[in-house]
C-alpha cells in the first residue's frame, strides 16, 4: 500500500505576521509520523513544502487512487483559502484534497480573523475560561514537542516496514476504514488559530498530545483515530477557537500501539 504525507507551511510571508509556530508544526509532524506511535512513516513517504507555489502543491497532490494521502498545512489563511506565499494568498482549501480513495487534510490557520487578533485570547467576556484553556493548550504544545524530540524520528532505511508491528497495525486499520476524505480545521469561520511560537499551533499540538496521552493509558484498543484526536483537541482549545471535523462518520488511524 502506498502512502504519502505532504507537510506545508507558510509561516514567513511578506506583508504577514511571522508565525514560528507554523514552522514548528511541520517539524513536529515529520518527527511524529516517523515515530512508531505515528505509524512508522519512511522519510521517502514525506514531502515538506515551505511557501510553495501552487504548481508545486498540485504536483505533490498527484497520487495514485489507491494511495493514502496525509496533508497538513500550518500558516496564514482565511475562510475558504490559505496563503502559500506572497504571490499566492488565496489558494482554496478545497484544492488541498488529493484525488485518491482515502486522505486526511489538516489545516491549522485562521479563518477570517485579522492577524492582529490571532493570539488575543484574553477578551474580558471570555477571560475566565480562555486563561485556563490557553494554559492547557500551551502545556500540550510544550509537552508534545518534548515527547517528539525524545521519541520521534525513527529511521527505517534498514528495516522493512513489513515486519514493523506499528506499521502493520496502522495499515490494517486503514484498509478496514471506509473511503473518503477527512477534513480537520483548527477553527471555525471567523475565528483565529492560536500558537505557541516555540512549540507549534495549539490545535496541531493537541492532536499529537492526544496520541501521547492515549499511548500512556491502559487500553485494549491499539488504534487511536483521527476523530478521537480531534475530539481531544476540541476539549482543550480556548473557547474562541472551535475546530471542525467532517464527515463525522469517517475516521482513519492517527496513532498505533504495539
Amino acid at each position: 500500500m502506498n502512502r504519502k504525507a505532504i507537510l506545508i507551511e507558510s509561516s514567513n510571508v511578506e506583508g504577514q505576521t511571522d508565525l514560528p509556530g507554523a514552522r514548528a508544526d511541520i517539524a513536529n509532524w515529520s518527527e511524529f509520523l516517523r515515530s512508531d506511535l505515528g505509524g512508522a512513516w519512511r522519510n521517502t513517504e514525506i514531502s515538506i513544502l515551505s511557501k510553495p507555489y501552487s504548481g508545486e502543491v498540485e504536483k505533490e497532490l498527484k497520487v495514485s487512487s489507491d494511495c493514502y494521502c496525509f496533508v497538513a498545512f500550518s500558516g496564514h489563511g482565511c475562510e475558504g483559502s490559505i496563503v502559500l506565499n506572497s504571490s499566492w494568498t488565496t489558494f482554496p482549501i478545497s484544492k488541498l484534497v488529493p484525488d485518491c480513495e482515502r486522505s486526511t487534510l489538516i489545516v491549522d490557520s485562521c479563518r477570517g480573523i485579522e492577524e492582529a487578533e490571532r493570539l488575543r485570547f484574553a477578551a474580558p467576556i471570555v477571560a475566565k475560561y480562555a486563561e485556563l484553556a490557553e494554559s492547557v493548550a500551551l502545556h500540550a504544545s510544550r509537552s508534545a514537542r518534548g515527547w517528539i524530540l525524545a521519541n520521534g524520528a525513527t529511521e527505517f532505511s534498514n528495516t522493512s516496514l513489513e515486519v514493523n508491528t506499528h506499521y502493520l497495525r496502522w495499515r490494517r486499520a486503514l484498509l478496514e476504514s471506509s473511503k473518503g476524505t477527512v477534513r480537520m480545521l483548527a477553527c471555525s469561520k471567523g475565528q483565529g488559530a492560536g500558537e505557541n511560537p516555540s512549540a507549534g499551533g495549539y490545535y496541531t499540538s493537541l492532536l499529537m498530545q492526544s496520541a501521547i496521552d492515549w499511548n500512556g493509558q491502559r487500553s485494549a484498543y491499539q488504534i487511536h483515530s483521527t476523530k478521537e484526536a480531534h475530539d481531544y483537541a476540541a476539549r482543550f482549545l480556548p473557547p474562541q477557537q472551535t475546530p471542525e471535523y467532517s464527515p463525522l462518520s469517517l475516521a482513519f488511524p492517527f496513532a498505533v500501539k504495539a
